[in-house]
């Protein structure tokens, strides 16, 4: 996905399972915040500002059409969540790269408040302008299940299509300076590579060969810019420099976004986020909670620990109806 172009019709935004895409949108903005404090003081000569570890995001859509279509933004706003914006917690997801598998999406959970705007201009179509300021937890992950409807129980490994983080555009690729001719081998890093002992990685493009380190590996940290991978290299050749690596697993948890956006029929169904470190064995990470009746529904739902490679999403359904859902994954 790394360097792909995207059109107006990659855009998504669900508000506890609202659409909230205006219809037939000029623009749209995303704009995510890192909130920093003044930290200079009387007699300094430039001012100094520090991040405080929160962020905050803006969502911005102008010359919009007005639409009173069910479930969709109007709709929300005049009559369900318009009337006390700011009182009650949302939960939201927000993309504009694509609402397709693995694409990089941003799950906020917090206060909401929103400027709408519905205009009446001369012999024209009635415009809509909204802009949404999303105050509470920003956390940046990948989709798991793109907005689809659904009649039957599935699974999106079962399908085909798990995601795998080591793809993920939005990684951090760590430098590899150097690795040794050892056992075990110690590989040096340019920056700090912020790893935990225990963690997988996947190294690549390293010039060592006959044993090489270019496969998945389980780290054990020395210092902040160096950590040990159990493979032999003292017989390799090769000078033992340059490469990258990404992780594998995380070690922080995460939270998984479930935005159900059209329910009927169904008596319940449990939506699962679900992880394995092979692709071929997985095991529950996130269960979000039952759902009995809709038309919308919203989850968040966190998981502590490790979070393997490879992700999917599983749906199971009682009864018989439809629904149209979405799911991300975002990893502490």
């Amino acid at each position: 996905m790394a360097g792909n172009k995207f059109g107006s019709g990659s855009a998504l935004f669900l508000v506890d399972g609202y659409d909230f895409l205006a219809a037939k949108l000029k623009t749209l903005a995303l704009k995510i915040t890192s909130l920093t404090e003044q930290t200079d003081g009387l007699g300094d000569l430039s001012e100094l500002f520090l991040p405080v570890g929160k962020q905050r995001a803006t969502v911005t859509q102008t010359g919009a059409f007005f639409d009173t279509t069910a479930l969709n933004i109007h709709d929300a706003m005049a009559t369900k969540l318009g009337t006390t914006p700011q009182a009650t917690p949302r939960i939201m997801s927000i993309g504009i790269v694509g609402n397709t598998m693995g694409a990089v999406c941003y799950g906020v959970a917090g206060a909401f408040s929103v400027a709408y705007e519905a205009a009446l201009e001369l012999s024209k179509l009635t415009k809509a302008n909204a802009e949404h300021l999303l105050a509470g937890l920003v956390e940046r992950g990948q989709i798991i299940q793109p907005t689809a409807v659904k009649a039957a129980s599935w699974n999106t490994k079962t399908l085909g299509t798990s995601v795998d983080s080591t793809l993920d555009p939005s990684q951090v690729v760590i430098p590899i300076t150097s690795a040794t001719k050892a056992n075990p081998c110690v590989v040096t890093t340019t920056v700090p590579h912020g790893l935990t002992s225990g963690q997988i990685i996947l190294p690549s493009g390293n010039t060592l060969a006959g044993p090489n380190i270019n496969a998945e590996q389980i780290v054990t940290v020395l210092t902040p810019t160096t950590f040990s991978v159990p493979v032999d290299t003292s017989a390799s050749t090769g000078a033992g420099t340059g490469g990258s690596f990404v992780r594998s697993s995380t070690v922080n948890g995460g939270a998984g976004y479930q935005q159900i956006t059209a329910f009927a029929g169904f008596t319940g169904f449990i939506g699962k986020v679900r992880h394995s470190a092979d692709d071929t064995t997985y095991a529950d990470l996130t269960v979000f909670a039952n759902v009995a009746a809709g038309p919308t529904n919203a989850q968040r739902m966190t998981c502590a620990g490790t979070v393997n490679r490879y992700l999917c999403f599983d749906g199971a359904v009682t009864g018989a109806g439809s629904l149209t859902l979405f799911s991300m994954f975002a990893r502490g």
